[in-house]
């Protein structure tokens, strides 16, 4: 039974935006009933009268699924279950006319949107549908923004729109759902965990675990155990079974970081896990199947040190099937702007700040810095400078000495002594569409001002193409 909906602007109060849905019922009185209420609100609605009907309406384009508790061939909890297994983006509403709090708290954890009582109330129904509605438009903007972000600038917490990045994000994309091993290299601080996070994230393998290791931060006596796990009484104080990371990383990625600090005998046997895909625990002589990808980093010259001897050459090769040169801070310039205000948004939410402003003359400053400690620096350099600033305009002096002491001429020409803030404007506005080949729309994001503001001020300083 449907309950008249009042008049009330409520039932109204959210657009019906032609959404698509399933309505599971086997009265026929009351599904034609809401049939004919639901498509004059506007939605697009196919009818069933039994579960394995409804199921085989549901498609890619459906939105929800309303589906009563009672049906012939199967209950609504199942319909619920097979459309979440299906589409987890698809919400279902569970309608019945057997009240009880056990039904309805198993139908809200198997995942539904709501569980409603018959006779239904339609302004309430409506009202739910309105909301589901709404977010899965705002879920699907969200995705399509990130989607965006990401194609322009980069991967999550990867940002950069200079040649340098846009390369390396070619390659990631190009790489990350393949098995190949990648070998990524750069200075330090460059940001080469990222990039190997965004391998795994974006490859079939992202479900499975991210197992990072320094082989810097680990003694070479504890490296081999780490890795490889060991059995009890393996050695001296191995008093339990223990698993190695490559075998936590089963299905997953293991990250190997300054790779370039592991031990030769290490080196031979990881070697073997690349070629083979089998592990042997220390203290075993059993061999067990592993499923993994490895990545690894180094900040090194590893050609010098297999020159030296401390590094294998086949190792090497087998690592470097695909490498990734992360290029330092300071040659990627045009990006600082736009990683500086990312990590001054960071900063405010993780430290509760109140709103803060990099000034041009900061943003220039950090521009215009050589950062030896690349974008790791940077970004303690942001967040010191957010804390430690008085007013909500970051000003020079809030930045670190090495910052608020540097020569002016340290940009390459970009800062004069004596330069008035029009000219220093403008001399900014010309570097930057320079940096970036003319692009006014990227020169505009570098900026962080709109494409109207740059094209007003183009006309201001009478910049020509």
């Amino acid at each position: 039974m449907v309950q008249a909906e009042p008049s009330s602007a409520a039932a109204d109060a959210v657009p019906a935006r032609g959404a698509s849905i399933v309505l599971i019922e086997d009265d026929e009185t009351q599904r034609e009933s809401l049939l004919e209420y639901l498509e004059g609100k506007g939605y697009h609605v196919d009818g069933a009268a039994s579960s394995e009907q409804g199921l085989a309406l549901v498609t890619a384009e459906t939105q929800v699924v309303i589906t009563d508790l009672k049906l012939p061939g199967g209950s609504g909890l199942d319909v619920l279950r097979e459309v979440r297994r299906k589409n987890p983006r698809v919400e279902v509403v569970v309608v019945t006319g057997y009240a009880s709090v056990d039904s309805a708290v198993e139908a809200m954890k198997e995942g539904a949107y709501h569980y409603v009582t018959k006779p239904v109330n339609l302004t309430v129904l409506t009202r739910l549908l309105g909301e589901v509605v709404q977010r899965q438009a705002l879920e699907e903007e969200v995705s399509s923004l990130r989607q965006q972000l990401d194609e322009q600038y980069g991967f999550e917490n990867l940002i950069g729109n200079s040649r340098g990045m846009r390369r390396v994000f070619d390659v990631i994309r190009q790489v990350a759902p393949t098995r190949t091993t990648v070998l990524i290299r750069g200075e330090s601080g460059t940001g080469k965990e990222l990039v190997a996070r965004a391998l795994h994230q974006n490859s079939t393998r992202k479900a499975g675990r991210f197992v990072a290791i320094n082989c810097a931060a680990l003694p070479a006596t504890l490296m081999e155990s780490e890795l490889f796990g060991h059995e009890r009484g393996a050695f001296t104080g191995a008093v339990q079974r223990r698993q190695g990371l490559i075998h936590a990383a089963d299905g997953g990625t293991l990250f190997i970081d300054e790779v370039g600090e592991l031990e030769p005998h290490l080196q031979a046997k990881l070697l073997r896990v690349l070629e083979t895909r089998v592990v042997t625990p220390l203290g075993s002589t059993k061999e067990e199947p592993v499923d993994l990808r490895i990545i690894a980093a180094t900040h090194q010259d590893i050609e010098a040190k297999v020159a030296d001897g401390s590094f294998r050459e086949d190792f090497l090769y087998r690592l470097k099937v695909v490498t990734i040169e992360l290029p330092p801070l300071r040659d990627r310039r045009e990006d600082i702007p736009l990683l500086a205000r990312g990590f001054l948004t960071e900063a405010i939410s993780d430290n509760e700040l109140p709103p803060r402003r990099l000034t041009p003359e900061v943003i220039s400053r950090l521009t215009a810095y050589e950062w030896p400690g690349n974008v790791r620096e940077l970004r303690n350099v942001v967040e010191s400078s957010a804390v430690l600033a008085r007013q909500e305009d970051i000003a020079l002096e809030d930045l670190p000495p090495p910052l608020v002491e540097l020569p002016l001429a340290a940009s390459g020409g970009l800062f004069q002594v004596g330069m008035t803030m029009d000219e220093l404007e403008r001399q900014a506005i010309i570097e930057t569409l320079r940096s970036v080949g003319g692009n006014r729309t990227k020169a505009s994001a570098v900026l962080g001002i709109s494409l109207r503001t740059l094209q007003r001020k183009l006309k201001q300083y009478d910049i020509q193409e």
